[in-house]
């Protein structure tokens, strides 16, 4: 399978894997024939990307680091808190919201089983982007980073459950913002970040309440917004006063929302964001858990179609968790921008004569210089 842009969709096209929808369910299924009609209803839906089979990327299988029945459960998770916190009745709201540690300890439970029994946790585009930026699934996409990188620290099982359910509600607070703010498709402007930054605090005051969840797990959503230097919210917090599992969720927190398109911007690509959190080690966030975060990140991930320096074009087909920047790339175009007639495969790791220059689907990423999110 490959990616490709929306707008680069026909019809007659097999879709290679499942789209679903904001709050988990099923768009379109893995198989099915493409028509004029589907991609309009998906362009609609505010889908940016899909993957297709062609007979040149059958063989390609981009595979993700949890099952999508686990997905599912989480996003409806998350949903379902959501709507408690917003309950108009604020007795029921009251009882309800007090009953969420069970329910987020036996979700969690699962997301760590599959990573555990993922061999390499490497994280490629559709593992992690989904192609709707809403909260649910921004939240379990946070989660299952924060978990690698726990995973990787060393950390035990107590330690990654608290990190990894603070990583699904970090941003539980955004749900007692006004509802004209959530729903704004145009960036906010500065007054509206100042409000916007509350959900730091609102976050902390709802999960320090909750009987079954650690206190660490509500610092996450305290503390996710803090940076090294100082210039962070809500409490303008430094260094070490920062805790770990806040600093690991921020940075997943960043890379999320940078590779995942937002109304006003298109997806910035992979590479420019872990440029950016690159530069961001010892400023920002530290050394030596933004190193822990490159390594499970395919910054040219599977099915993504490359051009490198010679002008050909192909589709990355394997990536060796060693070596995640020098892919193997099925070269499907030349130099001049033609179909070759039989598609052959370059290994990066071995031919040092060539590199990747950049996408060749200038409709799916963004080319700016990340600056902001």
């Amino acid at each position: 399978m490959r990616l490709l842009s929306i707008r680069q969709a026909r019809s007659g096209m097999k879709l290679g894997k499942t789209i679903l929808s904001e709050d988990g369910k099923v768009l379109l299924g893995s198989g099915m024939t493409l028509t004029e009609r589907l991609i309009q209803g998906l362009i609609r839906s505010g889908v940016d990307s899909i993957y297709i089979d062609d007979p040149h990327t059958q063989d390609i299988v981009v595979e993700d680091l949890i099952r999508p029945e686990t997905r599912r459960v989480a996003v409806e998770a998350i949903e379902k808190t959501v709507k408690q916190i917003t309950n108009s009745n604020k007795l029921a709201r009251k009882i309800s919201v007090k009953e969420m540690g069970l329910p987020f300890q036996q979700v969690f439970g699962s997301i760590l089983e599959d990573l555990m029994s993922n061999q390499h946790m490497l994280v490629h585009l559709s593992n992690i982007s989904t192609n709707s930026p809403s909260l649910y699934h921004h939240s379990v996409n946070v989660a299952i980073l924060a978990t690698a990188i726990g995973m990787s620290l060393g950390y035990n099982r107590n330690q990654l459950m608290e990190l990894g359910i603070g990583a699904m509600l970090h941003d539980i607070g955004k749900m007692e913002l006004p509802q004209a703010l959530l729903e704004k498709r145009e960036r906010w402007n500065a007054e509206e970040q100042e409000i916007a930054k509350q959900h730091a605090m609102n976050g902390f005051n709802l999960l320090r309440k909750q009987r079954d969840l650690s206190l660490l797990s509500a610092h996450v959503a305290l503390q996710h917004h803090e940076r090294l230097d100082g210039s962070g919210y809500p409490q303008g917090l430094k260094g070490k006063q920062i805790h770990e599992y806040a600093q690991i969720v921020g940075i997943c927190d960043v890379y999320d929302s940078l590779t995942s398109p937002r109304p006003w911007r298109k997806r910035f690509m992979p590479h420019d964001a872990l440029e950016y959190l690159l530069g961001s080690g010892g400023h920002l966030f530290e050394h030596h858990l933004v190193d822990a975060f490159r390594k499970h990140i395919a910054v040219f991930p599977l099915g993504s179609t490359v051009v490198l320096n010679t002008g050909e074009a192909g589709v990355v087909c394997r990536v060796d968790p060693e070596y995640c920047q020098r892919p193997m790339v099925r070269i499907l175009k030349d130099g001049r921008g033609n179909d070759v007639r039989l598609p052959f495969e370059v290994d990066l790791k071995t031919q040092l004569n060539l590199f990747i220059v950049g996408f060749e689907d200038d409709e799916l990423f963004t080319l700016n210089e990340v600056a902001d999110r």
